[in-house]
């Protein structure tokens, strides 16, 4: 069986993919067959990568054909179609593919398996928010991003809600059975993503220990506008290195400060009505897709661009600035 993994994004799918190729060999005695294709270059003989992004790459930056890793992808599931093989990349989740989907045309649609974790419509928008603003790919004005983002997610709930996703990939894979799951600690497998995903492959991890792998803390709206700043100035490179050392500031860390109460709520529900067939087909035992958020006095309170939220920035911004100084 061949199990392609589209990510998306921002649902511990990095950490995953890391765990996976760090313990290949053990995988493999396993029943796991991470595959090699599309994480090593066909001309080259380099360590495979953690992911298969390559591929990603490739199509987003080539028009050139599929041939190569058509033919790689091909021959490797030949020699360990036994096994549950895998490929991964959250770059998959919104590629083209159609034209993904010509890497697997030498195997049979009964032997695979698309499978997606689903985040909370919120949690993802804000963690995609500052993943862009960490990357220093926000425009000047971020509040006017946020708002035309929901507006047009108001106009287009089907670009973004996961029925539109399982259409989109159903139509590119026809007859490819859809695995979708939920992303959330509190219901995986021991609480866990790699635990989560083996389990649903039917492979045990290696060894029979449980994962104790916590949660990266979130980084701040307005640290993460601030690594955006620096990130301009110094590369993507050096501020990642950065961020691993971020001090343990109150003001460094926080969750829920993107959008306003009242835009979390509206995007939650507007999304799950738009995606009640979803649930509807492959999760007919739950009342609804996510249960509610509680949020703190201090989060229901919490306005973007309030006065404090700009002290937030400055304090931000020099604590960051330090850190690229290396003082």
């Amino acid at each position: 069986m061949l199990w392609l993994h589209l990510g998306m994004p921002k649902t511990g799918t990095t950490a995953l993919q890391s765990y996976l190729r760090n313990n290949a060999s053990a995988l493999s005695n396993a029943g796991l067959r991470y595959m090699e294709a599309g994480r090593r270059r066909p001309e080259g003989d380099d360590r495979p990568k953690v992911s298969h992004n390559l591929l990603a790459f490739h199509m987003n930056q080539s028009a050139e054909p599929m041939d190569k890793y058509r033919e790689a992808v091909a021959r490797e599931y030949e020699a360990h179609g036994s096994k549950a093989c895998l490929m991964s990349s959250e770059m998959f989740y919104s590629a083209d593919l159609e034209r993904l989907a010509q890497l697997f045309t030498e195997i049979p649609a009964r032997e695979m398996r698309v499978v997606f974790y689903c985040r909370r419509y919120s949690d993802f928008f804000e963690a995609d928010y500052k993943q862009r603003a960490k990357n220093g790919r926000l425009p000047a004005d971020g509040s006017a991003l946020i708002r035309d983002r929901l507006a047009k997610i108001e106009a287009e709930p089907h670009s973004v809600s996961f029925s539109g996703a399982v259409t989109r990939i159903r139509n590119a894979f026809p007859g490819v059975t859809v695995v979708p799951a939920l992303y959330d600690r509190n219901e995986m497998l021991n609480g866990n993503i790699v635990d989560d995903f083996l389990n649903k492959l039917g492979v045990s991890r290696p060894g029979g220990e449980v994962a104790s792998e916590p949660a990266n803390p979130t980084l701040s709206r307005a640290a993460s506008e601030a690594f955006g700043v620096v990130t301009r100035a110094i590369g993507r490179k050096r501020s990642r290195q950065l961020r691993r050392q971020v001090p343990k500031e109150p003001i460094m860390f926080r969750r829920h400060d993107v959008l306003e109460p009242e835009e979390r709520a509206w995007l939650d529900t507007y999304l799950t009505e738009a995606d009640e067939g979803f649930r509807a087909e492959f999760f007919p035992d739950r009342d609804t897709l996510f249960q509610p958020v509680w949020l703190s006095p201090d989060e229901v309170r919490f306005r973007r661009d309030a006065p404090d939220e700009i002290v937030a920035f400055k304090q931000a911004a020099e604590i960051v600035f330090r850190m690229a100084l290396g003082e």
